[in-house]
């Protein structure tokens, strides 16, 4: 499970960060080749972040995973778009873990900050797609910090407090949908899957098995043309209103 999760992290990077170098070396061809500060985005998400480990009991229940080991969590992200097919992303995400099984019951808390890269899949599989719907894949790296409380349910009622103090690592995929109201609105929902590079999280060390935890969230997008308010080109982010790649006005020749 490791392996392929790496090897799929490391798919989704490469073709995000080196197919879009591709396509920009190939030539634009006459269309407007968008800036560094050309088509940003600023997202805000909501929704619940649950916990996979030696202390979940409700890996395969949907329903037992959201009321007894998820959290609340929120996150928000600011990205960079090469084109309507591929872009970079920084996100910062705070959520709420817990679990317990007959012997013990924890609760933590996590703040993410990290940088993955997206695909948009219609718009990289359907080169005219003129729907305002689209399909993503990300995955990407980052660091987190933790506190975790663990209270045993034996005789003693001990408690024990596993609190990270420096960063530590994480790994992770997702997929989202994505409805784009107009030129600059966007309606999102995600699920991501992390790994903790450690087995602390329910403060329970176990089989040494990395321990992870999900992400699910509804959003929504503000799409940025220009950061500084530059000159309109018609950059394209995808979407009936603004499809098109980038493109120019057609200039004719005088006769």
């Amino acid at each position: 499970m490791k392996k392929q999760i790496k090897l799929l992290l490391v798919a989704v990077v490469i073709t995000t960060f080196i197919v879009p170098e591709t396509i920009s070396a190939q030539g634009w061809g006459g269309r407007w080749k968008p800036g560094f500060w050309d088509m940003w985005s600023v997202s805000v998400n909501a929704g619940q972040t649950s916990f996979f480990g030696d202390l979940s009991l409700y890996d395969t229940d949907v329903v037992g995973k959201i009321t007894n080991e998820s959290g609340a969590a929120f996150s928000g992200v600011f990205s960079k778009h090469f084109n309507d097919k591929f872009s970079i992303g920084g996100q910062v995400l705070y959520g709420n873990l817990k679990g317990e099984n007959s012997s013990a019951a924890f609760d933590a808390s996590i703040m993410e900050a990290n940088l993955h890269g997206k695909v948009n899949l219609i718009n990289l599989i359907f080169a005219d797609n003129v729907s305002d719907f689209d399909i993503t894949m990300y995955g990407g790296v980052g660091q987190f910090v933790f506190k975790s409380v663990q209270v045993s349910k034996g005789e003693d009622g001990g408690r024990s407090v596993e609190d990270t103090g420096t960063p530590e690592f994480v790994y992770f995929f997702g997929a989202g949908i994505e409805y784009k109201i107009g030129d600059r609105i966007g309606v999102t929902a995600d699920m991501s899957m992390r790994q903790a590079q450690n087995d602390k999280l329910d403060d329970l060390s176990k089989n040494d098995n990395y321990d992870y935890y999900s992400y699910v969230s509804v959003g929504v997008t503000y799409y940025i043309e220009s950061l500084f308010g530059g000159s309109k080109k018609g950059g394209s982010f995808g979407g009936r209103s603004g499809r098109g790649g980038g493109k120019m006005p057609t200039m004719r020749r005088r006769r």
